[in-house]
This record gives C-alpha cells, sequence and structure tokens, in this order.
C-alpha cells in the first residue's frame, strides 16, 4: 500500500512540475499582450494616452512615463511631433498583438524636437507628398494597426517633471489633419 501511495505522489509531483514548467516557458509569450493593448485610446484627440495602474494590468517599471497612440490605415500615416526631455526615451511601434515593430530613441535621433510619421511604406510616401514633408523622421511598418509607445526616464524628482512636460506638450494626431 505504502509503495502504490508513493508511486502515485512521485506521479502527481513530475505532473505538476512539468506542468508548472511550461507554464513558465509560456508565460513571457503571452503577457506582452497584457502591458498596453487594452488601453483605450478612442478618447485621445491629438495626445497622448497615459499609460499607468489606473488602464493596465502590467506591472510597470515607475522610474518611466508610458503613454500610447494608436495608428491605423483608415486614418493614413499617424505624426508624432514635440519635444522631448533630456532625460533617456524611447518610441516603439507595436502591433495590436504586442509585437514590437520599430523603435527609435534618444541616441537614435540626438535631438530635442521629435518629428516622426507610423504607418506602412506607400502611405508614408504619399502623405509626405501631399502634405510637402520631405525631412522627417519616419518609422515604415508591415502592419495596417497598432499604437506607437512612448516612454520617458522620470527616475527622480526634478526628471519627473521634465517628463511629466514633455509629455504632455507631444502630438499624436494623423498625419494629413493640420
Amino acid at each position: 500500500m505504502i509503495d502504490t501511495g508513493l508511486r502515485w505522489f512521485a506521479a502527481m509531483l513530475c505532473v505538476a512540475g512539468l506542468t508548472h514548467i511550461g507554464a513558465v516557458l509560456l508565460a513571457p509569450g503571452h503577457s506582452r499582450d497584457l502591458a498596453f493593448t487594452g488601453v483605450d485610446t478612442t478618447a485621445a484627440d491629438g495626445k497622448l494616452v497615459r499609460v499607468d495602474d489606473g488602464n493596465t494590468v502590467a506591472d510597470l517599471d515607475p522610474a518611466f512615463l508610458n503613454a500610447i497612440c494608436r495608428f491605423d490605415a483608415d486614418t493614413g500615416p499617424m505624426r508624432l511631433s514635440g519635444a522631448m526631455p533630456g532625460t533617456y526615451w524611447s518610441i516603439a511601434a507595436m502591433s495590436d498583438d504586442g509585437r514590437i515593430l520599430a523603435t527609435l530613441s534618444r541616441e537614435d535621433l540626438r535631438s530635442a524636437h521629435i518629428d516622426l510619421l507610423v504607418g506602412r511604406t506607400a502611405a508614408l510616401d504619399a502623405a509626405r507628398q501631399s502634405a510637402g514633408i520631405d525631412s522627417i523622421e519616419t518609422m515604415s511598418l508591415p502592419v495596417d494597426t497598432g499604437f506607437v509607445l512612448v516612454r520617458l526616464f522620470a527616475g527622480d524628482l526634478d526628471g519627473r517633471g521634465r517628463a511629466e512636460t514633455a509629455l504632455s506638450g507631444l502630438e499624436c494626431r494623423p498625419a494629413l489633419v493640420d
């Protein structure tokens, strides 16, 4: 009897261990879907939507301010413009399922002001020609819809004030709307 009970216990431990290992290995692939994809951006009119504990279940790094802006092929390329803080910042274009498609950071641009077009290549070219925009940074993407994630470093109290000021001054709007 003890031998049978011991075998069952060992078998249950093996099954539980394999289940645990499978869950741990699969979790990172699904967790990215939860961070920014559920944030409601419908109320954003020319502004980024701030992402914090109030509108996401993700455990975000408190040293950064995060904001997102949706882009959609129906409205054409999206234009992100404004003054960036002197601290570290990054911009990532992401698909609706949370995959990172393109990135840009302070080191890539080396400017305090950003003017960026995000969308498909053909749509970007058409927007540049119709708006008369020649020298503008672009992110050419392989998807029609998604969002742009802006992350600003705000580690200390002074940095947080600069980052919040920069975030409030950024505009995110369809490229062909003035």
